[in-house]
């Protein structure tokens, strides 16, 4: 007897399944962000997540996986959007991703991004608040340095300053390499006066500039825009000679190639689903606002969705802007909003 109830109910189940009886809600359709490694692009991924969740119906889904796969993922279509794709990183699949029509590109999500050697605000500027004299206020590029080399003693090597390099194997440190050899001041190159310091790891240089930084001491490192770092921290770039493509590629005795930072979708998803091109279109931050909330969410436990809530409440005008003349999403959106909490 049993055994014949437990037939009796599985065949009901079946026979609802089949005719579409059942009470269950259905499933929205998904959208697939190619998500990756670092900060800034999780935190796009989910403002752009929650805007197509609450004011379009898409199911936002979070990929994970590193740069290439995530894009080779994007050209297949496993992947739907990819919000940061760092164009002169990956110039060759770039290219023919979107010269196959594969993939499409919507324009840069923030300014150009600089790389370079930064130093303290309070060496150029002082800081009234905490007793902090200017220190080096004509400190303004990389030839200036030789002048404040006293400031920026190598603690291992007293005759000559520091400078914390990049991370020794990425590209950036073989080149500082080049230009401390290459550019001179009163005829000797700067590796006369400072030596290149290989921090060992991003963890040991945000550690060092941190550290330095809350001590009100002189540092001079190599970093990138945008950060969580230089969200928080008040940082000057020095200025090299202007980019020249043929000078960098030969010598490297410029200023760094600032990077494209493009948004990208892949094509066959996009013609399917047009109604989101404007959105994508007009998606963008500038560098100052990304490194707040980067440095905002680095403070609240790095979580990049609370980070996507925290600045889509604080910017309503501004993420507005990005759909002004769909009025009926942005009422979606804003309704959903008034529901989230924040820590």
């Amino acid at each position: 007897m049993k055994r014949l109830f437990i037939l009796f109910v599985l065949t009901a189940v079946m026979i609802g399944a089949a005719t579409g009886s059942t009470s269950a809600a259905p499933m929205k359709e998904e959208v697939v962000f190619g998500d990756q490694s670092w900060d800034s692009i999780q935190f796009l991924h989910r403002v752009m997540g929650y805007i197509l969740e609450h004011g379009y119906g898409l199911r936002p889904v979070y990929n994970f996986s590193e740069t290439m796969p995530s894009l080779i993922g994007l050209e297949r279509g496993d992947n739907h959007i990819v919000l940061e794709v760092w164009v002169e990183a990956r110039q060759e699949w770039w290219d023919n991703a979107r010269s196959a029509g594969k993939v499409l590109g919507f324009g840069k999500v923030f300014p150009d991004s600089p790389t370079g050697l930064y130093i303290p605000a309070y060496l150029v500027k002082g800081d009234p608040d905490r007793g902090i004299e200017p220190l080096a206020p004509d400190l303004v590029s990389i030839f200036d340095l030789p002048r404040y080399q006293h400031l920026f003693t190598d603690p291992e090597d007293k005759s000559k300053g520091r400078v914390y390099n990049a991370v020794s194997g990425w590209a950036a440190s073989e080149r500082y390499v080049k230009k401390f050899a290459g550019y001179r001041v009163d005829d000797k190159p700067l590796e006369h006066y400072f030596n290149l310091f290989d921090p060992g790891s991003q963890t040991a240089l945000n550690a060092a500039i941190r550290g330095a930084h809350d001590r009100g001491q002189p540092i001079v490192a190599y970093y990138w825009e945008p950060t969580p770092l230089l969200g928080e921290l008040d940082m000057i770039l020095l200025k090299e000679p202007d980019y020249d493509e043929k000078i960098f590629t030969e010598t490297c005795l410029c200023q760094n190639p600032s990077f494209s930072v493009e948004k990208a979708a892949n094509a066959k998803w996009v013609h399917e689903h047009v109604e989101v091109v404007p959105l994508l279109e007009n998606f963008h931050l500038s560098l100052e606002m990304t490194n707040e909330v980067l440095a905002w969410m680095e403070a609240h436990g790095n979580d990049p969705q609370m980070a996507a809530l925290w600045f889509l409440k604080n910017n309503i005008d501004f993420w507005h802007s990005w759909i002004d003349d769909l009025e009926e999403v942005s009422e979606k959106v804003d309704k959903a909003l008034e529901k989230e909490k924040l820590p």
